[in-house]
């Protein structure tokens, strides 16, 4: 006899627990912060969980999902249609192209992978979005503290995600 109905129900709720917490981390990005000097500097929670996914459970997050989250980030955001889907999807393509590296590595080696990606996706926004844009380029600045906002939150993302992998994905 075969799981019931509300086991499947409760294992399709699980296998879509990556794209719920991708999709929540990118509409909180959209929450206005209201800290002075800070309020338009906003790390990149979508590249994050899609980095972390990627890495842990790539099974459940797939080329078609993490770009129908980029487009709703562009759309939401204001960016240029489909910067943000380029970008998360050469995220998700560069971490499954090296997933022999990532397996079993220690955190602070994956944290390094991470900046260093990070910094070609903030390079590459704020291209995309310079150029195509309707404000132009942002100053150079403030990509750097978006940058860096986006390298030192990724340590607490990351551990959420982690507890939330561990919690909920553990019978999988």
């Amino acid at each position: 006899m075969g799981p019931t109905f509300l086991q499947r129900v409760d294992l399709g709720a699980r296998r879509l627990m990556p794209f719920g917490i991708t999709l929540t981390l990118m509409l909180f990005a959209m929450t206005p912060t209201y800290i002075t000097g800070l309020s338009h500097i906003t790390p990149m929670y979508a590249f994050m969980a899609v980095y972390f996914w990627s890495i842990y459970r790539p099974d459940l997050l797939g080329y078609g999902t993490v770009f129908f989250i980029g487009i709703l980030e562009d759309l939401l955001a204001g960016t240029p249609v489909g910067s943000s889907a380029l970008i998360l999807l050469i995220c998700q393509r560069a971490v499954f192209s090296q997933q022999k590296f990532f397996n079993s590595r220690p955190f602070g080696l994956i944290w390094a992978a991470f900046a260093l990606l990070a910094l070609g996706a903030s390079l590459l926004r704020w291209v995309c979005v310079g150029l195509a844009g309707p404000w132009g380029f942002t100053p150079f600045s403030t990509m750097i503290a978006g940058y860096l906002m986006t390298v030192a939150v990724y340590p607490i993302a990351a551990w959420v995600m982690a507890k939330a992998q561990m919690k909920l994905l553990a019978t999988q």
